[in-house]
Parts: structure tokens; C-alpha cells; sequence
């Protein structure tokens, strides 16, 4: 059942919690410095709470990747890396935008987020290099190749820039599937933040299932995109007729 108080509530959860998460980074960055590693553990303890408390249930299929590498996914809303980063020590590939973001910019920065602005050609290549840096450090990148959330069925066009650095750094690739039961959870179209925030977590709970893939192997970012495409629209589809039946059934 919908309430929209209940996703008021938490909506202040998340944007009051993610607030004390940075402040404690902070606080120990003023003794320590600044440490990436910190970043993510403090970032992986509040990710668990943040989605227990917005009542985000997860179901997970495959194997967890391990050793770094690149997780490309499709994208459905901005909660996808969340609940990529609760299992995965990853770093998140955004769109420059995010960093204006209020709290949650800042808190993107401190735990390694990589930000390109994909109209500016010299802001793609930094980006192909910092992930080539990340990936040789030993730590996931997840990378979204549709550049734009969205509702469809399948997978839209992959962009090949991730994939290139992959097989330039010979870094491992795994494909990883993400959907929602509803729909209408996708955060598509015109419509702003902060009114489906509180639509979509008005919901007592929002299912969530994610599919990890097997590593892929390939002799160019070519034929890489192309399994990792192929993977992910198949685990789509295959999710959205199972949450139909679970829907009959109901």
C-alpha cells in the first residue's frame, strides 16, 4: 500500500543519513586524511542501513565477482548502484551532474566516485583513464554503458568506451542485470527526484533482483559489449515474466 508519508520519512532518512555518513568520514579525514579505502567501508555499513530502512528487498543470483575488474549493468534508476555497492567494493562511474547533488555529490567524491561529462570529449578520455587507475588498484568499477536510465524491456544502445579500457588494461568484465518488480520504479522520462523518491518509497517494500554474470572472455571490446548486451537483456526478460507470474499468483 502507497503513503506517501512513508516515503516523506524516508526521504529524510536517506538524505540525514547519508549527511552523517560524510560528516563521520570527515571527522576521521581531519586526523588521517583523506583514504578511499575508509570511503567505502563506512559506505558499504551505511548502504545496508540505508536500504533495510527504505524497506529495499534484494534478491541476488550468481556469483560475487571478486579481485576488481568491470561491472557493467543495465540502468534503470539512481538507486542501482546502491544496491550494487552493498555486496560489491566498487567505485561508481557518474554523470557530472551528480555532483551538484546536494550531500549525496559530496558523498559520492569521498568514496571514489569517477564523474565524465559525456558532451566533452576530453572529459570521456580522462574518464577511460581514471577506470584503467581504479581497475589496476584492485577495485570494481561499475560502469552503466546505456548512459540514461530507463523503462524499457531490454537493454538500449551500449556506449563502447568502458569496454576499449577493459581490453587496453586486460581487466576481467562481468555483466550484471538489474531490475525492479514495479516498473514504475524505473526513474524515467521528465519526471524529477524528488516525486518519485517518495512515490517509489511510499511502497511498504520495492523488490529488487540482481543477476551476476560469469566473467567474460573475448579478443575485442567489440565482442565483450556484445555478450554483456546479450546477458543482460536475457536476465531482463526472464525477470519480468517471473515477477508476472509471482503478480498472477498474488
Amino acid at each position: 500500500m502507497y503513503s506517501k508519508l512513508r516515503g516523506i520519512l524516508r526521504l529524510f532518512v536517506f538524505f540525514f543519513g547519508t549527511l552523517l555518513y560524510v560528516i563521520r568520514y570527515l571527522a576521521k579525514a581531519l586526523i588521517t586524511g583523506h583514504d578511499v579505502d575508509r570511503g567505502l567501508r563506512l559506505r558499504k555499513e551505511w548502504v545496508g542501513y540505508l536500504l533495510r530502512w527504505m524497506g529495499v528487498r534484494i534478491m541476488v543470483e550468481g556469483t560475487l565477482p571478486e579481485g576488481g575488474g568491470l561491472l557493467v549493468s543495465n540502468h534503470r534508476s539512481y538507486l542501482d548502484p546502491v544496491v550494487l555497492l552493498r555486496d560489491v567494493r566498487a567505485i561508481a562511474v557518474a554523470k557530472k551532474e551528480v555532483l551538484d547533488w546536494p550531500i549525496i555529490g559530496y558523498g559520492a567524491r569521498i568514496s571514489g566516485a569517477i564523474f565524465v561529462d559525456r558532451s566533452n570529449k576530453e572529459s570521456r578520455h580522462k574518464t577511460r583513464e581514471a577506470i584503467g587507475e581504479v581497475i589496476r588498484n584492485g577495485y570494481f568499477i561499475i560502469n552503466y554503458p546505456e548512459g540514461t536510465t530507463h523503462g524499457e524491456l531490454r537493454t538500449i544502445r551500449f556506449n563502447p568506451g568502458a569496454f576499449v579500457e577493459a581490453m587496453e588494461e586486460k581487466s576481467p568484465v562481468y555483466p550484471v542485470a538489474t531490475d525492479f518488480r514495479n516498473p514504475d520504479d524505473a526513474w524515467a522520462g521528465d519526471e524529477t527526484f524528488l516525486p518519485h523518491f517518495i512515490r517509489c518509497f511510499g511502497k511498504r517494500h520495492t523488490d529488487v533482483r540482481i543477476r551476476y554474470g560469469p566473467r567474460l572472455h573475448g579478443d575485442s571490446a567489440e565482442a565483450i559489449l556484445a555478450q554483456s548486451q546479450a546477458f543482460i537483456d536475457r536476465a531482463l526478460e526472464e525477470f519480468r515474466e517471473e515477477w508476472e507470474r509471482l503478480d498472477l499468483s498474488d
